[in-house]
Protein backbone atom coordinates (compact mmCIF):
# COMPACT_ATOMS: atom_id res chain seq x y z
CA UNK A 1 0.00 0.00 0.00
CA UNK A 2 1.32 3.25 -0.89
CA UNK A 3 1.57 6.19 1.40
CA UNK A 4 0.79 9.71 1.18
CA UNK A 5 0.43 12.88 3.39
CA UNK A 6 -2.88 14.41 3.50
CA UNK A 7 -2.95 18.01 1.17
CA UNK A 8 -4.81 21.35 1.24
CA UNK A 9 -8.14 22.17 2.71
CA UNK A 10 -9.98 24.96 2.52
CA UNK A 11 -13.61 25.88 4.33
CA UNK A 12 -16.55 25.71 2.18
CA UNK A 13 -19.83 26.14 4.18
CA UNK A 14 -21.40 25.94 7.48
CA UNK A 15 -23.84 24.42 9.30
CA UNK A 16 -25.64 23.41 12.43
CA UNK A 17 -26.04 19.50 11.90
CA UNK A 18 -25.04 16.85 14.25
CA UNK A 19 -22.09 14.88 13.55
CA UNK A 20 -22.93 11.29 12.38
CA UNK A 21 -21.36 8.09 14.27
CA UNK A 22 -21.03 6.55 17.01
CA UNK A 23 -20.37 7.03 20.32
CA UNK A 24 -21.99 10.56 20.05
CA UNK A 25 -19.31 13.17 20.55
CA UNK A 26 -18.88 16.45 22.50
CA UNK A 27 -19.87 18.06 19.25
CA UNK A 28 -23.04 16.53 18.84
CA UNK A 29 -25.10 19.86 18.59
CA UNK A 30 -22.19 21.82 18.08
CA UNK A 31 -21.82 24.09 14.43
CA UNK A 32 -19.83 22.47 12.10
CA UNK A 33 -17.77 23.91 9.17
CA UNK A 34 -17.17 22.03 5.85
CA UNK A 35 -14.04 21.94 4.62
CA UNK A 36 -12.42 20.20 1.55
CA UNK A 37 -9.55 17.35 2.40
CA UNK A 38 -7.26 16.94 -0.76
CA UNK A 39 -5.36 13.81 -0.50
CA UNK A 40 -2.65 12.36 -2.55
CA UNK A 41 -4.04 9.03 -3.76
CA UNK A 42 -3.30 5.98 -6.40
CA UNK A 43 -5.44 4.40 -9.10
CA UNK A 44 -5.19 0.93 -8.61
CA UNK A 45 -5.57 -1.18 -11.35
CA UNK A 46 -5.54 -4.82 -12.32
CA UNK A 47 -3.31 -6.43 -14.91
CA UNK A 48 -3.78 -3.32 -16.65
CA UNK A 49 -6.76 -2.54 -16.64
CA UNK A 50 -9.58 -2.05 -14.38
CA UNK A 51 -10.02 -4.62 -11.23
CA UNK A 52 -13.25 -5.26 -9.70
CA UNK A 53 -13.57 -5.15 -5.49
CA UNK A 54 -11.86 -7.99 -3.91
CA UNK A 55 -10.09 -9.11 -6.70
CA UNK A 56 -6.90 -10.59 -5.33
CA UNK A 57 -4.82 -12.13 -9.03
CA UNK A 58 -2.98 -10.47 -11.61
CA UNK A 59 -0.47 -7.89 -11.52
CA UNK A 60 -1.10 -4.62 -10.17
CA UNK A 61 -0.44 -0.99 -11.85
CA UNK A 62 -0.67 2.59 -9.72
CA UNK A 63 -1.19 5.75 -11.71
CA UNK A 64 -1.28 8.95 -9.01
CA UNK A 65 -4.56 10.67 -8.72
CA UNK A 66 -5.49 13.15 -6.80
CA UNK A 67 -8.76 12.58 -3.77
CA UNK A 68 -10.90 15.66 -2.81
CA UNK A 69 -13.55 15.34 0.26
CA UNK A 70 -16.04 17.84 -0.36
CA UNK A 71 -17.47 19.66 2.40
CA UNK A 72 -16.40 17.36 4.77
CA UNK A 73 -18.16 18.62 7.66
CA UNK A 74 -15.38 18.67 10.81
CA UNK A 75 -15.65 21.09 14.03
CA UNK A 76 -16.39 24.82 13.43
CA UNK A 77 -13.46 26.19 15.72
CA UNK A 78 -11.14 25.01 13.88
CA UNK A 79 -9.07 28.36 12.13
CA UNK A 80 -9.84 29.82 8.69
CA UNK A 81 -6.46 31.07 8.58
CA UNK A 82 -4.35 27.81 8.88
CA UNK A 83 -6.23 26.54 5.71
CA UNK A 84 -5.21 26.82 2.41
CA UNK A 85 -7.62 26.30 0.15
CA UNK A 86 -7.65 23.89 -2.81
CA UNK A 87 -7.32 25.47 -6.34
CA UNK A 88 -7.97 23.53 -9.71
CA UNK A 89 -5.00 23.71 -12.20
CA UNK A 90 -5.54 26.63 -14.44
CA UNK A 91 -4.88 24.69 -17.46
CA UNK A 92 -7.34 21.56 -17.23
CA UNK A 93 -5.31 18.07 -18.34
CA UNK A 94 -7.34 14.90 -19.38
CA UNK A 95 -4.36 13.12 -17.76
CA UNK A 96 -4.62 13.94 -14.67
CA UNK A 97 -6.84 11.89 -12.14
CA UNK A 98 -8.48 14.22 -10.01
CA UNK A 99 -11.76 12.79 -8.49
CA UNK A 100 -14.09 15.60 -6.31
CA UNK A 101 -16.34 13.67 -4.12
CA UNK A 102 -19.44 15.35 -2.03
CA UNK A 103 -19.52 13.88 1.52
CA UNK A 104 -22.39 16.01 3.30
CA UNK A 105 -24.59 13.25 3.12
CA UNK A 106 -23.50 10.68 4.45
CA UNK A 107 -21.53 11.90 6.78
CA UNK A 108 -17.55 10.97 8.01
CA UNK A 109 -17.22 10.21 11.74
CA UNK A 110 -14.66 11.73 13.12
CA UNK A 111 -13.65 13.46 10.13
CA UNK A 112 -11.20 16.28 12.21
CA UNK A 113 -8.91 13.55 12.11
CA UNK A 114 -8.19 13.91 8.43
CA UNK A 115 -8.23 17.64 8.98
CA UNK A 116 -5.32 17.76 11.68
CA UNK A 117 -3.21 15.15 9.87
CA UNK A 118 -0.27 17.16 9.07
CA UNK A 119 -0.41 18.58 12.38
CA UNK A 120 -0.12 15.62 14.24
CA UNK A 121 2.53 14.38 11.94
CA UNK A 122 0.38 11.46 10.64
CA UNK A 123 0.22 10.11 6.76
CA UNK A 124 -2.95 9.08 5.24
CA UNK A 125 -2.27 5.87 2.86
CA UNK A 126 -5.27 6.83 -0.30
CA UNK A 127 -5.89 4.19 -2.98
CA UNK A 128 -9.22 4.06 -5.38
CA UNK A 129 -10.11 1.47 -8.03
CA UNK A 130 -12.90 1.07 -10.01
CA UNK A 131 -15.81 -0.33 -8.66
CA UNK A 132 -19.09 -2.40 -10.06
CA UNK A 133 -21.56 -3.10 -7.85
CA UNK A 134 -23.41 -6.56 -7.81
CA UNK A 135 -26.84 -6.86 -9.79
CA UNK A 136 -26.88 -3.07 -10.17
CA UNK A 137 -27.72 -2.13 -13.68
CA UNK A 138 -25.57 1.08 -14.02
CA UNK A 139 -26.97 3.83 -16.14
CA UNK A 140 -24.72 4.91 -19.08
CA UNK A 141 -22.28 7.66 -18.58
CA UNK A 142 -22.30 6.69 -14.59
CA UNK A 143 -19.14 4.65 -13.09
CA UNK A 144 -18.37 3.84 -9.47
CA UNK A 145 -15.45 3.78 -7.71
CA UNK A 146 -13.97 2.27 -4.38
CA UNK A 147 -11.99 4.75 -2.36
CA UNK A 148 -9.60 3.19 1.16
CA UNK A 149 -8.09 6.32 3.02
CA UNK A 150 -6.55 4.54 6.04
CA UNK A 151 -4.93 7.48 8.84
CA UNK A 152 -1.55 5.73 9.65
CA UNK A 153 -0.84 4.98 13.41
CA UNK A 154 -5.08 4.52 14.00
CA UNK A 155 -7.76 6.42 14.71
CA UNK A 156 -9.79 6.41 11.31
CA UNK A 157 -10.09 4.15 8.71
CA UNK A 158 -12.79 4.63 5.49
CA UNK A 159 -13.71 2.62 2.44
CA UNK A 160 -15.75 4.82 0.47
CA UNK A 161 -18.21 3.82 -2.26
CA UNK A 162 -18.16 6.70 -5.14
CA UNK A 163 -20.56 7.44 -7.93
CA UNK A 164 -19.97 9.84 -10.40
CA UNK A 165 -22.27 12.76 -11.12
CA UNK A 166 -22.74 15.04 -14.47
CA UNK A 167 -20.70 17.63 -15.04
CA UNK A 168 -22.54 20.91 -14.59
CA UNK A 169 -23.94 21.81 -18.09
CA UNK A 170 -24.15 18.44 -19.01
CA UNK A 171 -27.02 18.16 -21.26
CA UNK A 172 -27.05 21.85 -22.80
CA UNK A 173 -26.95 21.03 -26.49
CA UNK A 174 -25.02 24.83 -26.86
CA UNK A 175 -22.70 23.98 -24.50
CA UNK A 176 -19.02 22.50 -25.63
CA UNK A 177 -18.68 18.68 -25.53
CA UNK A 178 -17.01 17.87 -21.82
CA UNK A 179 -13.41 17.57 -21.63
CA UNK A 180 -12.54 13.54 -21.41
CA UNK A 181 -10.15 11.72 -19.01
CA UNK A 182 -8.19 9.78 -20.82
CA UNK A 183 -7.39 6.38 -18.86
CA UNK A 184 -11.04 6.26 -17.31
CA UNK A 185 -12.70 7.94 -20.65
CA UNK A 186 -15.34 9.60 -18.15
CA UNK A 187 -16.39 13.51 -18.92
CA UNK A 188 -14.66 15.62 -16.60
CA UNK A 189 -15.99 19.56 -15.35
CA UNK A 190 -14.55 22.32 -17.05
CA UNK A 191 -11.67 22.81 -13.79
CA UNK A 192 -10.75 18.94 -14.93
CA UNK A 193 -12.28 17.13 -12.33
CA UNK A 194 -14.59 14.18 -12.12
CA UNK A 195 -17.45 14.74 -10.60
CA UNK A 196 -18.67 12.10 -7.95
CA UNK A 197 -20.50 11.19 -4.67
CA UNK A 198 -20.03 9.32 -1.73
CA UNK A 199 -22.83 7.20 -1.70
CA UNK A 200 -22.13 4.17 1.07
CA UNK A 201 -19.23 4.29 3.42
CA UNK A 202 -17.66 2.18 6.09
CA UNK A 203 -15.28 2.97 8.58
CA UNK A 204 -13.41 2.16 11.63
CA UNK A 205 -11.51 4.11 14.18
CA UNK A 206 -9.48 1.40 15.81
CA UNK A 207 -7.59 -0.82 13.64
CA UNK A 208 -5.29 -2.30 16.00
CA UNK A 209 -6.53 -3.50 19.73
CA UNK A 210 -4.75 -5.67 21.94
CA UNK A 211 -6.69 -7.58 24.87
CA UNK A 212 -6.00 -9.46 27.83
CA UNK A 213 -6.22 -13.21 28.16
CA UNK A 214 -10.09 -13.29 29.37
CA UNK A 215 -11.01 -10.08 29.00
CA UNK A 216 -13.82 -8.55 26.53
CA UNK A 217 -13.46 -6.58 23.80
CA UNK A 218 -15.13 -4.66 21.02
CA UNK A 219 -14.05 -4.29 17.52
CA UNK A 220 -15.26 -1.05 15.89
CA UNK A 221 -16.83 -0.90 12.87
CA UNK A 222 -19.61 1.02 11.28
CA UNK A 223 -21.39 2.51 8.45
CA UNK A 224 -23.73 4.89 6.78
CA UNK A 225 -25.18 5.16 3.57
CA UNK A 226 -27.00 8.28 1.17
CA UNK A 227 -30.08 6.75 0.18
CA UNK A 228 -32.52 4.75 2.80
CA UNK A 229 -32.75 1.28 1.99
CA UNK A 230 -35.34 -2.02 3.19
CA UNK A 231 -33.62 -3.75 6.41
CA UNK A 232 -34.58 -6.70 5.09
CA UNK A 233 -31.69 -5.51 2.03
CA UNK A 234 -29.04 -5.18 4.83
CA UNK A 235 -26.38 -7.77 5.67
CA UNK A 236 -23.27 -8.15 7.63
CA UNK A 237 -20.29 -11.07 8.21
CA UNK A 238 -17.56 -10.90 10.99
CA UNK A 239 -14.61 -13.07 9.73
CA UNK A 240 -11.40 -14.28 11.88
CA UNK A 241 -8.43 -14.84 9.66
CA UNK A 242 -5.08 -16.19 11.40
CA UNK A 243 -2.42 -18.32 10.44
CA UNK A 244 -3.41 -19.06 6.96
CA UNK A 245 -7.32 -20.03 8.17
CA UNK A 246 -10.36 -18.60 8.51
CA UNK A 247 -14.05 -18.91 10.49
CA UNK A 248 -17.18 -17.02 10.63
CA UNK A 249 -17.74 -15.39 14.15
CA UNK A 250 -21.03 -13.64 13.51
CA UNK A 251 -23.87 -13.28 10.80
CA UNK A 252 -26.58 -10.70 9.90
CA UNK A 253 -28.83 -11.86 7.47
CA UNK A 254 -32.44 -11.81 6.47
CA UNK A 255 -33.68 -15.29 6.58
CA UNK A 256 -36.70 -14.54 4.82
CA UNK A 257 -37.56 -11.96 2.22
CA UNK A 258 -38.96 -8.62 3.36
CA UNK A 259 -38.46 -9.92 7.28
CA UNK A 260 -36.10 -8.38 9.29
CA UNK A 261 -32.17 -9.60 9.88
CA UNK A 262 -31.42 -11.75 12.57
CA UNK A 263 -28.33 -12.24 13.85
CA UNK A 264 -26.34 -15.11 13.55
CA UNK A 265 -23.66 -16.67 16.35
CA UNK A 266 -20.63 -18.66 15.55
CA UNK A 267 -18.59 -18.09 17.94
CA UNK A 268 -20.05 -18.23 21.25
CA UNK A 269 -19.68 -14.63 23.29
CA UNK A 270 -19.85 -12.69 20.17
CA UNK A 271 -22.30 -9.98 19.62
CA UNK A 272 -24.07 -6.93 17.62
CA UNK A 273 -26.49 -5.35 19.06
CA UNK A 274 -29.38 -5.64 16.07
CA UNK A 275 -31.13 -2.40 17.10
CA UNK A 276 -27.85 -0.28 16.69
CA UNK A 277 -27.03 -2.06 13.35
CA UNK A 278 -30.34 -1.33 11.58
CA UNK A 279 -31.01 2.23 13.29
CA UNK A 280 -27.65 3.88 13.76
CA UNK A 281 -25.32 1.59 11.32
CA UNK A 282 -23.43 0.30 14.04
CA UNK A 283 -22.10 -3.13 13.63
CA UNK A 284 -19.34 -3.27 16.35
CA UNK A 285 -18.27 -6.90 17.22
CA UNK A 286 -18.27 -7.81 21.05
CA UNK A 287 -16.16 -10.60 21.94
CA UNK A 288 -16.46 -11.98 25.67
CA UNK A 289 -13.88 -13.77 27.38
CA UNK A 290 -11.23 -13.45 24.89
CA UNK A 291 -8.79 -16.62 24.31
CA UNK A 292 -5.73 -17.37 22.07
CA UNK A 293 -7.04 -18.29 19.75
CA UNK A 294 -9.46 -15.08 18.88
CA UNK A 295 -6.49 -13.73 18.23
CA UNK A 296 -5.93 -12.60 14.29
CA UNK A 297 -6.42 -10.23 11.39
CA UNK A 298 -10.97 -9.66 11.89
CA UNK A 299 -13.10 -8.51 8.81
CA UNK A 300 -16.19 -6.73 8.93
CA UNK A 301 -18.27 -6.69 5.97
CA UNK A 302 -21.35 -5.02 5.68
CA UNK A 303 -23.50 -4.98 2.85
CA UNK A 304 -26.79 -2.59 1.88
CA UNK A 305 -28.94 -2.87 -1.52
CA UNK A 306 -26.47 -2.87 -4.24
CA UNK A 307 -23.16 -1.71 -1.91
CA UNK A 308 -20.70 -3.80 -0.09
CA UNK A 309 -17.56 -2.55 1.71
CA UNK A 310 -15.36 -3.85 4.30
CA UNK A 311 -12.90 -2.69 7.18
CA UNK A 312 -9.79 -4.94 8.15
CA UNK A 313 -8.48 -4.99 11.99
CA UNK A 314 -5.97 -6.50 14.13
CA UNK A 315 -6.59 -8.03 17.73
CA UNK A 316 -4.13 -9.10 19.80
CA UNK A 317 -4.21 -11.20 22.83
CA UNK A 318 -1.77 -10.59 25.53
CA UNK A 319 -1.02 -11.81 28.93
CA UNK A 320 2.12 -10.80 31.22
CA UNK A 321 4.26 -13.08 32.74
CA UNK A 322 3.70 -14.77 36.46
CA UNK A 323 7.86 -14.27 37.24
CA UNK A 324 9.15 -15.72 40.11
CA UNK A 325 12.64 -16.85 41.74
CA UNK A 326 14.05 -20.18 42.96
CA UNK A 327 15.15 -18.71 46.29
CA UNK A 328 14.90 -15.18 48.04
CA UNK A 329 18.53 -15.51 49.63
CA UNK A 330 21.81 -16.65 48.49
CA UNK A 331 24.11 -18.23 50.65
CA UNK A 332 27.13 -20.41 49.87
CA UNK A 333 28.08 -23.22 51.82
CA UNK A 334 31.61 -24.58 51.79
CA UNK A 335 32.36 -22.38 49.30
CA UNK A 336 30.41 -24.27 46.38
CA UNK A 337 28.61 -22.52 43.32
CA UNK A 338 24.89 -22.37 43.60
CA UNK A 339 22.12 -22.62 40.72
CA UNK A 340 19.53 -19.98 40.88
CA UNK A 341 16.58 -19.50 38.45
CA UNK A 342 14.43 -17.27 37.37
CA UNK A 343 10.70 -18.63 36.18
CA UNK A 344 8.51 -16.73 33.96
CA UNK A 345 4.77 -18.52 33.81
CA UNK A 346 1.63 -18.12 31.63
CA UNK A 347 2.48 -15.11 29.55
CA UNK A 348 1.24 -14.84 25.70
CA UNK A 349 2.54 -14.27 23.33
CA UNK A 350 6.26 -15.80 23.12
CA UNK A 351 8.90 -13.10 23.19
CA UNK A 352 9.96 -12.78 26.46
CA UNK A 353 13.17 -12.06 27.35
CA UNK A 354 15.15 -12.53 30.66
CA UNK A 355 18.29 -10.57 31.95
CA UNK A 356 20.87 -11.11 34.93
CA UNK A 357 22.24 -8.30 37.01
CA UNK A 358 24.57 -8.06 39.82
CA UNK A 359 25.48 -4.98 42.28
CA UNK A 360 28.45 -6.09 44.69
CA UNK A 361 28.61 -3.61 47.79
CA UNK A 362 31.77 -1.92 45.96
CA UNK A 363 29.95 -0.71 42.65
CA UNK A 364 27.37 1.64 42.06
CA UNK A 365 26.70 0.21 38.42
CA UNK A 366 24.93 -3.26 37.97
CA UNK A 367 26.98 -5.83 36.03
CA UNK A 368 25.80 -8.24 33.41
CA UNK A 369 25.20 -12.04 34.17
CA UNK A 370 22.77 -12.47 31.11
CA UNK A 371 25.67 -14.42 29.08
CA UNK A 372 26.39 -16.90 31.79
CA UNK A 373 22.77 -17.59 32.01
CA UNK A 374 20.77 -20.83 29.89
CA UNK A 375 17.07 -20.95 28.78
CA UNK A 376 14.61 -23.97 28.83
CA UNK A 377 12.73 -24.63 25.93
CA UNK A 378 8.96 -23.18 25.59
CA UNK A 379 6.18 -25.23 27.78
CA UNK A 380 2.53 -24.84 26.64
CA UNK A 381 -0.23 -24.67 28.61
CA UNK A 382 -3.80 -26.03 28.04
CA UNK A 383 -5.09 -22.12 27.63
CA UNK A 384 -1.75 -21.53 25.04
CA UNK A 385 0.07 -19.51 27.39
CA UNK A 386 3.39 -19.99 27.81
CA UNK A 387 6.49 -20.77 30.34
CA UNK A 388 10.32 -20.72 30.44
CA UNK A 389 12.88 -20.84 32.91
CA UNK A 390 16.10 -19.18 32.95
CA UNK A 391 19.25 -20.83 35.15
CA UNK A 392 22.00 -18.98 35.86
CA UNK A 393 25.30 -20.79 38.02
CA UNK A 394 26.76 -18.68 40.73
CA UNK A 395 30.44 -18.67 41.97
CA UNK A 396 31.22 -17.55 45.32
CA UNK A 397 34.49 -15.80 44.21
CA UNK A 398 32.82 -13.12 42.12
CA UNK A 399 29.75 -12.39 44.65
CA UNK A 400 31.12 -11.39 48.30
CA UNK A 401 28.66 -11.20 50.99
CA UNK A 402 25.98 -8.14 50.12
CA UNK A 403 26.15 -8.51 46.82
CA UNK A 404 22.25 -8.08 45.06
CA UNK A 405 21.22 -10.58 42.43
CA UNK A 406 18.97 -8.95 39.78
CA UNK A 407 16.25 -11.01 37.53
CA UNK A 408 14.86 -8.45 34.69
CA UNK A 409 12.02 -9.87 32.67
CA UNK A 410 10.78 -8.28 29.44
CA UNK A 411 7.46 -8.98 27.91
CA UNK A 412 5.53 -6.89 25.16
CA UNK A 413 2.49 -7.01 27.80
CA UNK A 414 4.67 -4.74 30.16
CA UNK A 415 5.32 -0.95 30.12
CA UNK A 416 8.52 -1.71 32.07
CA UNK A 417 10.58 -5.10 32.56
CA UNK A 418 9.21 -7.12 36.22
CA UNK A 419 12.17 -6.93 38.40
CA UNK A 420 12.89 -9.56 41.24
CA UNK A 421 16.32 -9.48 43.43
CA UNK A 422 18.03 -11.53 46.13
CA UNK A 423 20.85 -10.74 48.50
CA UNK A 424 23.86 -12.74 48.86
CA UNK A 425 24.79 -13.31 52.74
CA UNK A 426 27.38 -14.57 54.60
CA UNK A 427 27.29 -18.31 55.81
CA UNK A 428 27.86 -17.27 59.31
CA UNK A 429 25.01 -14.61 58.77
CA UNK A 430 22.88 -17.44 58.47
CA UNK A 431 23.95 -19.02 61.60
CA UNK A 432 23.59 -16.26 63.81
CA UNK A 433 20.06 -15.33 62.64
CA UNK A 434 18.68 -19.02 63.24
CA UNK A 435 20.23 -18.50 66.73
CA UNK A 436 18.47 -15.40 67.16
CA UNK A 437 15.20 -16.74 65.74
CA UNK A 438 15.22 -19.55 68.56
CA UNK A 439 16.26 -17.31 71.30
CA UNK A 440 13.00 -15.01 70.68
CA UNK A 441 10.73 -18.10 70.41
CA UNK A 442 12.75 -19.33 73.78
CA UNK A 443 11.74 -16.12 75.54
CA UNK A 444 8.00 -15.84 74.27
CA UNK A 445 7.63 -19.14 75.58
CA UNK A 446 8.97 -18.55 78.99
CA UNK A 447 6.42 -15.18 78.87
CA UNK A 448 3.76 -17.09 78.46
CA UNK A 449 4.62 -20.12 81.06
CA UNK A 450 4.75 -17.18 83.65
CA UNK A 451 1.39 -14.97 82.76
CA UNK A 452 -0.36 -18.59 82.89
CA UNK A 453 1.32 -19.24 86.22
Amino acid sequence: MMIFSVGLLVVSYFTASAVSGFPPSHLTQAEFVGQDVVLSCSLVEEGGGFGSMGASSGHFSRTPATLVLKDLPVSADTSPETLTPYIPPANPDPDNIIVEAKVTSPEIPEADLLLHADCEEQEVACEISRYYPRGLEVDAGVAYFIGSVVLEGGGLSLTLVLRTLPPIGEGDESAPAPLMQSKLELPLTPSGTLLSEVAFVVFSRSQSLTTPLGGDTLLDCGFKQQEPFPTHAMWLEWRLQHRGSGSKVLEMKAVEPEEQPIVLVERNGSSVDLALAVEEGNVSLTVRKVTVPDEGTYICTVGAGFYQAQQVMQLQVIQPPQVSLSVDKLIFKDGLPRRVSCHCERYYPLDVEVEWLYLPPSKTEPISLTQNASLTSHRQFSDKTLSLTSHVTLHPAALPAGTIITCLVSHRSLDTPVTLSLTVLAPETEERSYWMIVGMLAATLLSFYFLLK
